[in-house]
């Protein structure tokens, strides 16, 4: 999982530490401090000690448990098995040394005064779901003790889920699942609602597989907020089906980076950021679908390298920004983008598509923008570069006047900017066919549109290209793009000839 391309963490530790240097975490994986072992998740069927629930007593076979009223304490390293029904109590878990690995086989547990799972202390606490059962914890609305713990399922340590069964957590009080230290998810069937974050881990949250549903309040679905430690304070998904939901604030959010290798995010926060992160966001492979956010990706640095990503947003697509880290403001601020690969659809309706406060940096991929309504924004907003060397670029905006960007000219890849004389109404076909009557692209903006922007390799400066509006597509339509099929009907506009690098045409 490490990163191992020296020379790019290299050189990005020279740029991020020249543009900005209270901002000096990589986007690498490489400076993150981790202990999971595979045999963290070996369970044993030779051994195990018994914790049984009975409504409103427990009852035990263990002597390493020690049992007050309706309080079970684990005191000693090993493998434990819980079942049963506690209206009102709770599990503690209080050793000084060893790993302690507990098997939720069938379990449903309240507390009317506090948290009913609450892991004081341990080197590690690994939770096994057992195959086929459900297990529901709930904590109470209002603590006794407000200090901690503070969350349904709380641990001061290493925490870590495994197994095919379903975990439901409902925090009533705070948080749903929360650790001070880590928290890893190698699988299970996972449910969370929350009255602030969903599911937490301090250090950082490791997500390798399962099926997760996190509902956050007044926080955020999934977060990690160590901002004072080197190395941590981040979040890697690596697999699994995550739906994430927040009323008031993001879906994703890590003080340091969130990096994302694989698997299904769904991403529902109208009132904030879909997935933030202070120093850098890194998508290298799945498939995430933000179906409603104030502003899609935020992040000092935002680097996709592939899957695909489908952003809906009230404000920015991807917003590049120093942010709070170096106190941003709209002036160039050493922020990136960098577009390597996969297929990137943003519709942005009162804000920019992409949005740099310093470059942006296209190398492969596919992307398409369905800008803004209204000016002053914009399809794409930059203030330093945007140079373009592969990948195909479509975006449609509003006409903004001199707020109006393409590529810059040192981009190696032709570019065209194509202004009309009029807004073009929502939904009226785009289409660019070369010379030979070859089809480049057909678009679809969802909103009216001013002007829009093309790159590709196809286009091949000196080259005649014929520009068209209007008529239908029979091709399969997807964010905005068709693919395949006849295009027909259009109205030609103009003909041009690509005359340098980008180049700018007035209908």
């Amino acid at each position: 999982m490490k990163n191992t391309n020296g020379f790019f963490t290299l050189i990005l530790f020279f740029f991020l530490s020249i543009s900005c240097s209270t901002n000096n975490e990589l986007i690498s994986e490489s400076s993150s401090v981790q202990t999971e072992q595979s045999s963290d998740y070996d369970w044993s069927t030779a051994s195990t000690d018994e914790i049984t629930l009975n409504t409103t007593s427990i009852s035990t076979t263990s002597a390493n448990v020690t049992i007050s009223g309706t309080v079970a304490t684990i005191t000693k390293a090993g493998q434990y098995t819980i079942s049963g029904t506690l209206t009102s109590g709770q599990i503690v878990v209080k050793v000084d040394t060893g790993t302690v690995k507990i098997r939720l086989n069938g379990v449903t547990m309240g507390n009317s005064t506090s948290s009913p799972f609450y892991i004081k202390k341990a080197t590690k606490t690994i939770i096994f779901l057992a195959d086929g059962t459900t297990n529901s914890f709930t904590d109470a609305s209002n603590y006794s003790n407000s200090d901690e713990p503070n969350a349904a399922f709380f641990s001061n340590t290493y925490l870590a889920f495994t197994g095919t069964g379903t975990l439901n957590v409902t925090g009533n009080y705070n948080d749903a699942i929360s650790s001070d230290d880590q928290i890893v998810i190698n699988s299970g069937v996972i449910t969370v609602t929350a009255k602030d974050d969903g599911i937490r881990g301090k250090d950082y949250l490791k997500i390798d597989g399962g099926t997760i549903k996190s509902t956050a309040g007044t926080g955020h679905a999934i977060k990690s907020d160590n901002d004072a430690d080197a190395g941590y304070g981040y979040i890697v998904i690596n697999g699994g089906n995550l739906n994430l939901s927040s009323k008031s604030k993001d879906g994703i959010h890590a003080k340091k980076r969130v990096i994302i290798n694989d698997g299904t995010i769904s991403i529902a926060a109208p009132s904030s950021q879909g997935i933030k992160a202070d120093s850098s966001v890194v998508v290298n492979n799945g498939t995430i679908n933000v179906s409603s956010s104030y502003e899609g990706i935020e992040s000092f640095v935002i680097k996709i390298n592939g899957g695909v990503s489908n952003i809906l947003a009230t404000n920015d697509g991807l917003n590049a920004t120093a942010g709070t880290v170096a106190g941003g403001t709209e002036s160039k601020d050493g922020s990136y983008i960098y577009i390597n690969g996969g297929a990137v659809n943003i519709s942005a309706s009162n804000g920019d598509g992409i949005d740099s406060n310093g470059n942006v940096l296209m190398t492969g991929g596919t992307v398409s923008v369905h800008g803004p309504s209204s000016s002053p924004e914009v399809a794409i907003d930059y203030n330093g570069t945007f140079n373009i060397t592969g990948g195909t670029l479509v975006a449609a905006g509003p006409n903004s006047g001199n707020m109006i960007q393409g590529v810059s000219t040192s981009s190696s890849q032709c570019s065209l900017k194509i202004l009309f004389n009029s807004n073009v109404s929502a939904g009226t076909l785009f289409h660019l066919q070369d010379s030979n009557g070859n089809d480049l692209m057909t678009f679809k903006p969802s909103r009216a549109y001013y002007y829009v922007v093309f790159s590709s390799a196809a286009l091949v400066n000196g080259s005649a290209y014929l520009i068209y509006t209007g008529g239908t597509c029979t091709g399969t339509l997807s964010n905005g793009l068709y693919t395949g099929g006849t295009y027909s009907g259009g109205t030609l506009k103009k003909t041009v000839t690509l005359s340098s690098g980008v180049t700018s045409v007035s209908l």
